[in-house]
């Protein structure tokens, strides 16, 4: 495995994380039996993202020490709030989620709920998009564009088949969500990107009439 790059909070996860898994003799392939995300995984350990809590607590327990798991996630927290913090120094703007974006993700998790929760995995084969896609839709850390909340209804649809009644109930769900929701979120999400872009040229250290800034870690671009 290669060495972490940089010493700042993701790094220091990094070699934490890595100390677990020679500490258990923890597996990459391992985690996966317990539901992680491969690509989670190796991207946590070479310090280059930090794991959803949801992967963190397959981890743990995939590694058999179900009993830190309270630990590590009070240590995750605090590795985020220095990740945001780090960003501040580097003159980077904090989007947060709007209410629109929220509600859209509520609505997307009920619909979900009510298919019975099938896996990323199958969800992302039905829609024709990757299990890692599905989730930062589900969790609520990128918008889907229209075209692809198309794909992500059509794939529900595939996947409750058998149910006459289910199947329409999903269609015309999607429908209204895709008009209102999807709509509203990506709307508010664009006025709180220009909000964060003028923000950005008071903040110390950035030049003046620059109109660049980052979303926060784990936000990513709403076009996805």
């Amino acid at each position: 495995m290669q060495p972490v790059k940089g010493d700042g909070a993701l790094a220091r996860f990094a070699h934490e994380l890595r100390a677990l898994q020679t500490r258990t003799a923890g597996t990459v392939p391992l985690a996966e039996q317990f539901g992680a995300s491969r690509t989670a995984v190796y991207e946590a350990l070479a310090g280059k993202r930090l794991p959803t809590v949801e992967n963190l607590d397959r981890i743990v327990l995939a590694w058999g020490v179900p009993d830190e798991a309270t630990r590590w996630r009070r240590f995750r927290l605090e590795v985020e709030s220095a990740l945001g913090a780090e960003a501040r120094l580097r003159g980077e703007v904090k989007i947060r989620k709007t209410p629109e974006e929220i509600k859209f993700q509520e609505a997307l998790v009920k619909i979900w709920d009510q298919v019975g929760r099938p896996s990323r995995n199958d969800w992302g084969d039905a829609a024709g998009l990757s299990p890692r896609t599905v989730a930062a839709y589900l969790d609520g850390s990128t918008l889907p564009s229209p075209r692809k909340f198309d794909h992500l209804i059509s794939g529900l649809t595939l996947l409750c088949a058998d149910d006459d009644f289910l199947e329409d109930a999903v269609l015309e769900q999607g429908a209204t969500m895709r008009e209102e929701h999807l709509y509203q979120a990506r709307i508010a999400r664009k006025e709180a990107r220009e909000q964060a872009r003028v923000l950005a040229t008071a903040l110390p250290g950035r030049p003046a009439g620059s109109s660049r800034e980052r979303a926060p870690w784990g936000i990513q671009d709403p076009t996805g």
